[in-house]
């Protein structure tokens, strides 16, 4: 690696996560009235105490950490007022007093009752007198920041196991729960912790990421369905305990790898699904959350059982480093030493299990043990990492919130002087060094221990093949030889030129794609695929457009045409070259391609892997555009869901199968949003069946494919929820649109098609979703509450980088989130934008005089520009270019996909269609005027 990541600065005016500071924080941050509030505190301790401790308090060291506290901090201060005796008694005599009887405290809950609000009512002053006593001890050097972030990180453990505890009592006295909870927690139900929380680099206010989970075989018939409804209650309730409602003080803030975490989302899960989900290759930040966990409550046996499962499955197979280098830091010091903690914990965790929940100090320190790190930079290291979480705990206890940005000069100057220097720009510059010097340990680190002798190395060693190949981008030049050698003793396949003279160019035009060993091995797979491998060295031969379409398709798209290449019948279909009988629209390619009227789920698979494969080739070809291959993929993804329903629903008639159009809809690997409903004459007198039609139904297409092909149904939108049926009648899904679905589902019924099922079966579901758009005049309503959900899932599930399309203000998410709010709005007087695609409503929209066509053109182009693009990441298996850097070829696909010259003019574009999406959101979700009319006004 020769390139490094850019220093994050940590200066207030630059970094993504800088807010603004409270208005009062220049009044409450000044230190000349320090002395006025020790006195004041000193009052105030006399009158609880019945006397002043004297002398104790006026010793040099007590008294500065007073005065630092009174006019440098407002949380702890607060606190200190408000816990006199707690604070007179962690100066004097150490913290740990405090955090003892405050651990005491803690084991009295055990047996409380009442709800969630309750529970943080008796939480919230036991955790602030931790945070008293945690803080004076970093303020008075009694602590270090790391024996801080352990205190605290065990005694979050206690707060995880207390709360556990309690939320189940409360679902046995509820009568949902039939567990006995005399010996403690049950047996199958543990929380585990992942992150800062399971490395005890613990911060004040956290986040902890955690997560819960039980072991649904232990209850049967009607108990399984109220369990599994309680433990949806319990997240959400766990949620209010640690984050506490609207002006409450927060305890932690919390983050989980399984779901939004809005509402609770995600923060307990069945053993079942959580097992299926570490198994699925896709489940990166599940998988990345286990790989370091630990458990921290409920039944240890069963949590230590659980990730051993885990273990073989993720630690089993080869992981790469590499996609953890070059990520961009965020705001936070601390993130340039998490990342290359990270790297040593995944690179070393199989061998030696010790990294994996070891804090990022003796991560370093075991490291330079190992050979790993030099001792003078691990020593470099281990300070600046010590610095930086001081940094970020002196400022949370500075602002009393989960920040870590300075947002005024007041607090600039308090976090200088707390951290020990004589100005903020010294500490800048100080701090900003150390992450310089975190950021370039990472080539170090990966190059390994030997990596010095190669300085030495004798130039003639950097001349032969093997070399030359690995520059062009291969991995193992050795093994290429090799291969090579095997291709060029194949007969001539032409009169004049045999292979070998050709094969110099095609190896350099494979190492200028995304993929070059990905490349060579499907090569090589083609050459040797039967009858049709003759027909594979004419093509490749010769510089031209046949031979660059078929480099671009197996080094760019390599995991999407890999079924193409595994037979005869494939390389035929991956070499022929379309004409005027190309389809160039969805409805067409499926017309020109039908299924096979299959009778198994295996051939609906055959079918879907070789269409999607043939989609790929023929958009690198230009065949299609990237915008057609995007509508055919949602029309393949049709036709599997149809044939795979109508072949498990043959004795079980009465079922409707719909969709919710959602902007990745038919993207290997993104998530398909369904859902059922009982519409026959007999619907709901054979519930039973029906249920188990709609879940052989799912358990087949989880099992349709795997790995990059798989399949990702999410049902949770339907009444109940996760709980609920999973095939409800037309009356309790028009009482679920009408009262329980939220904003989101809201938006999401309105756009909802229906895809299989009889006709008669069709006619009625589509009845029923059309309750979803009867009532327009509550949008303003339904809008507000979608726009400040939009929010927190935005702040909580941040974009990557920049292509994270999904996730960025103004990305395909937005656009389609404008179209739909636009869909329900009129949908009750122009019912046909309910069912047509959404630049036939758009269009609609416009001639019916509802928006101006000026805004329906740029919606479809914005929508039309970021489905392109979506549709060549999700075909590459691309993320971003800080994970992987953009090759040449593959810069020309998203080029090509952007319709621009030059992939450097990508960006600017992507800018420009984000920047006018959220003018259009504001103008038309939110109702603010057009910028026109203000200028005008």
């Amino acid at each position: 690696m020769t390139t490094q990541p850019p220093t994050q600065s940590i200066s207030p005016q630059t970094g993504p996560g800088a807010q603004a500071s409270p208005s009062t924080s220049a009044d409450r941050l000044n230190p000349a009235r320090a002395t006025a509030g020790v006195t004041r505190w000193r009052r105030v301790l006399a009158g609880a105490a019945g006397g002043d401790p004297g002398g104790a308090l006026d010793e040099p060291r007590n008294r500065l950490t007073l005065l630092k506290i009174f006019g440098s901090t407002c949380r702890l201060a607060d606190l200190c007022l408000k816990l006199p005796q707690a604070a007179s008694t962690a100066l004097i005599d150490g913290p740990s007093i405090v955090i003892a009887e405050a651990a005491r405290d803690l084991s009295n809950l055990k047996g409380g009752i009442g709800g969630p609000d309750a529970l943080h009512g008796a939480l919230e002053p036991i955790k602030a007198r931790v945070d008293l006593a945690i803080g004076i001890a970093e303020l008075n050097g009694t602590w270090t920041a790391g024996a801080a972030c352990v205190a605290r990180a065990e005694f979050a453990e206690r707060l995880v196991e207390a709360a556990l505890l309690w939320l189940l009592q409360g679902g046995v006295n509820r009568g949902e729960l039939s567990i006995d909870l005399d010996e403690g927690t049950p047996k199958g139900i543990f929380a585990l912790a992942g992150g800062d929380f399971s490395h005890e680099d613990l911060a004040p206010f956290g986040p902890l990421d955690v997560a819960i989970f039980y072991d649904s075989t232990q209850f049967s018939g009607s108990a399984a369905s109220m369990a599994e409804r309680a433990f949806v209650r319990l997240g959400t309730e766990f949620r209010e305990v640690f984050e506490g409602k609207s002006g409450e003080h927060t305890i932690f803030s919390l983050r989980t790898p399984l779901g939004s975490g809005l509402q609770g989302a995600g923060l307990v899960e069945n053993l079942i699904r959580a097992k299926a989900a570490f198994e699925n290759e896709q489940e990166e930040k599940f998988r990345s959350f286990l790989a370091s966990a630990r458990v921290v409550g409920g039944d240890r046996a069963a949590g230590g059982q659980f990730l051993e499962q885990a273990e073989e499955v993720i630690w089993g197979a080869e992981q790469s480093v590499e996609n953890l280098v070059g990520q961009p830091q965020n705001a936070d010091p601390r993130s340039a030493f998490r990342q290359l903690a990270d790297v040593l914990r995944l690179g070393l965790g199989r061998t030696r299990p010790v990294f994996r929940t070891a804090p990022a100090r003796q991560v370093f320190e075991k490291a330079a043990e190992a050979s790993i790190l030099p001792w003078a930079l691990c020593a470099r290291l281990v300070a600046g990492e010590e610095l930086a979480q001081g940094y970020v705990s002196l400022l949370q206890i500075i602002k009393g919130a989960a920040q870590v940005t300075v947002s005024g000069k007041d607090e600039e100057n308090a976090i200088a002087a707390l951290c020990g220097f004589a100005s903020f720009e010294n500490l800048q510059t100080v701090l900003n060094g150390a992450i310089t010097d975190a950021t370039n340990a990472l080539p170090l680190m990966l190059d390994g221990p030997r990596a010095e002798f190669n300085r030495y190395k004798p130039m003639s060693d950097d001349l032969d093949d093997v070399d030359k190949l690995k520059d062009l981008g291969f991995t193992n030049g050795e093994y290429l030889s090799r291969v090579v050698e095997g291709w060029a003793g194949l007969a001539a396949y032409t009169a004049e030129k045999r292979f070998s003279a050709v094969a110099p160019g095609l190896l350099t035009a494979f190492g200028e794609t995304q993929y070059p060993d990905q490349a060579i091995e499907l090569f090589d797979t083609m050459i040797n695929a039967g009858e049709a491998s003759n027909q594979v060295l004419p093509v490749t031969g010769e510089e031209g457009a046949a031979r660059s379409a078929l480099v671009d398709a197996i080094g760019c798209f390599s995991k999407t045409v890999r079924p193409l290449t595994n037979n005869s019948a494939g390389v035929v279909r991956l070499l022929e070259r379309g004409g005027s009988e190309t389809p160039q629209s969805g409805e067409e390619w499926v017309k020109r391609y039908p299924p096979t009227s299959a009778e198994n789920t295996e051939e609906i698979a055959e079918w879907r892997r070789c269409n999607i494969a043939a989609i790929a080739k023929s958009a690198v070809s230009g065949e299609i555009s990237f915008g057609v291959a995007s509508a055919a993929l949602a029309e393949v993804h049709d036709k599997v869901l149809e044939g795979l329903f109508n072949l498990h629903t043959k004795n079980n008639q009465g079922l409707s199968l719909h969709i919710f159009d959602s902007p990745f809809r038919g993207l290997p690997g993104t998530k398909t949003l369904l859902g059922f409903l009982a519409t026959g004459d007999k619907a709901g007198v054979d519930a039973s069946a029906n249920e188990d039609t709609a879940r052989n139904f799912i358990e087949a297409l989880h099992n349709i494919d795997d790995g990059f092909f798989a399949f990702a149904p999410d049902i949770t939108h339907r009444p109940g929820g996760v709980a609920g049926s999973l095939v409800p009648d037309a009356t309790a899904f028009k009482a679920y649109i009408q009262s329980e679905a939220v904003a989101y589902d809201q938006i999401l019924l309105a756009r909802a098609r229906v895809i299989a099922g009889e006709d008669a079966s069709r006619e009625k579901a589509f009845e029923v979703l059309r309750v979803a758009v009867s009532n327009p005049k509550r949008a303003d309503i339904l809008f507000r509450d979608l726009d400040r959900a939009r929010a927190q899932t935005m702040r909580r599930d941040k974009a990557s980088s920049e292509w994270d399309i999904e996730r960025i203000d103004g990305g395909l998410s937005d656009v389609e989130l404008i179209i739909s709010t636009l869909i329900y709005r009129h949908a009750a007087a122009q019912p046909s934008i309910q069912t047509s695609s959404p630049d036939d409503a758009l269009e609609t929209l416009a001639r019916a005089g509802l928006i101006p066509n000026e805004i329906a053109a740029t919606l479809s182009g914005a929508r039309a520009f970021w489905q392109r693009l979506a549709t060549v990441k999700a075909l590459a298996g691309w993320k971003d270019p800080y994970q992987e850097p953009v090759r040449p070829r593959f810069a020309s696909l998203l080029a090509k996909a952007a319709e621009v010259d030059r992939y450097q003019q990508v960006r600017p574009l992507m800018r420009g269609y984000a920047e006018e999406t959220n003018r259009l959101y504001a103008q038309l979700v939110l109702g603010r005027p057009a910028a026109s009319l203000v200028a005008s006004a």
